[in-house]
């Protein structure tokens, strides 16, 4: 009987681990995508070692249970392109290639290119 109940957690801690690594392994492989949408906000911050970063906030609509609604999507600039980002102003159209990420459930995007 005690074989049987370590053999059983054994395959509950192989079902765990391998969840944990499904999960993991979706977040990782981000795919790239084209947006195009009204820019809501701009700003830009310091991160903890003290590099500049830009966080763009855009509107992207959405429909749950036929109701239409507008929310507001962080897309982050990161590096090279944070100078470009930084001229971004409130209220004009971003177009840009970004890599579409999840992060708790909600779609985060990374930019990777604006398209003038």
């Amino acid at each position: 009987m005690a074989r049987r109940i370590n053999t059983m957690k054994a395959v509950l801690v192989v079902v765990i681990a391998m969840a944990i690594m499904l999960t993991v392994t979706t977040q990782i492989y981000a795919k790239d995508v084209m947006l195009e949408s009204k820019i809501q906000n701009v700003t830009v911050n310091l991160d903890k070692n003290g590099n500049e970063y830009v966080r763009v906030i855009i509107e992207k609509q959405k429909e749950l249970n036929g109701v239409a609604y507008t929310i507001g999507v962080p897309v982050m600039a990161f590096g090279d392109i944070v100078n470009q980002a930084r001229n971004l102003i409130e209220g004009d159209s971003l177009k840009a290639i970004c890599s579409a990420g999840e992060y708790k459930g909600r779609t985060s995007y990374t930019l990777l290119a604006i398209i003038e």
